[in-house]
């Protein structure tokens, strides 16, 4: 198996560096669009923008550290090149590693076996790509009419509130809702996530009675490190 990953690697590499490249121009694009776009209706405040990516640039370490983890394991199945290519597209190493021993079966063999040919490593990487393929229709579909959406909110009286903000509010409810249900049965999962909805609450109601700001750009992150925190001392102490 390493010797299949191996030969072919480098014309991997030539793929994973377009297609890396062409991610971070369509980022480029997009954040240019996303800014002029908030400059014409004004949605938001600049004070809000900077909130926005002090917040994303602080929480993300969280996140990050767990797809480095599952990577890893990613890595010694496909290779390096691979995994930076598919991780740098989706950002989900658990999915592509699902999928890429999905991929694996249906054409009968395992990883690490000598059965696992370069025909095999090709299927798996088509299953992996082909498995995103959902997200990104959705994108085409949807995104046309928010925009029309958006358009419309902002068309009628002045000062009337856009519903956006609520929109968007709902989608991040909807989505860690989704990735944390599935923990809601382990009693250790359950506290992290108690624990740290009350930090959170509480974080916010110090912004609101102080004014700092700062305190909001760090809450998901302190609410995070908190309840793992938790977490992990019940745990010592049940060992």
């Amino acid at each position: 198996m390493n010797d299949t990953i191996s030969s072919m690697n480098g014309t991997l590499w030539v793929f994973t560096g377009l297609l890396i490249g062409l991610v971070v121009l369509q980022a480029i694009i997009f954040l240019r669009a996303a800014l002029r776009f908030n400059k014409k209706n004004k949605l938001v405040s600049k004070e809000e923008i900077k909130s926005a990516v002090r917040t994303g640039t602080i929480s993300v370490f969280g996140p990050a550290v767990s797809n480095i983890v599952v990577a890893l394991s990613l890595i010694a199945m496909v290779g390096a090149a691979v995994t930076f290519m598919r991780c740098g597209v989706i950002g989900s190493p658990a999915w592509e590693l699902f999928m890429a021993n999905i991929s694996a079966q249906t054409a009968g063999v395992s990883f690490g076996t000598p059965e696992f040919t370069q025909s095999v490593f090709v299927l798996c990487i088509f299953g992996m790509a082909l498995a995103s393929a959902p997200y990104f229709i959705t994108t085409i579909i949807a995104l046309k009419p928010l925009d029309m959406a958006v358009a419309k909110s902002k068309s009628h009286a002045v000062g009337k509130e856009s519903f956006i903000p609520y929109f968007g509010n709902a989608a991040m409810i909807a989505l860690l809702g989704y990735l944390i249900i599935d923990y809601l049965a382990s009693p250790l999962h359950l506290l992290a996530i108690v624990v740290a909805s009350v930090v959170c609450y509480l974080l916010i109601a110090a912004v609101a009675k102080t004014g700092k700001k700062w305190i909001g750009d760090w809450n998901m992150a302190i609410s995070m490190a908190v309840g793992m925190a938790a977490a992990q001392i019940v745990t010592s102490f049940v060992a």
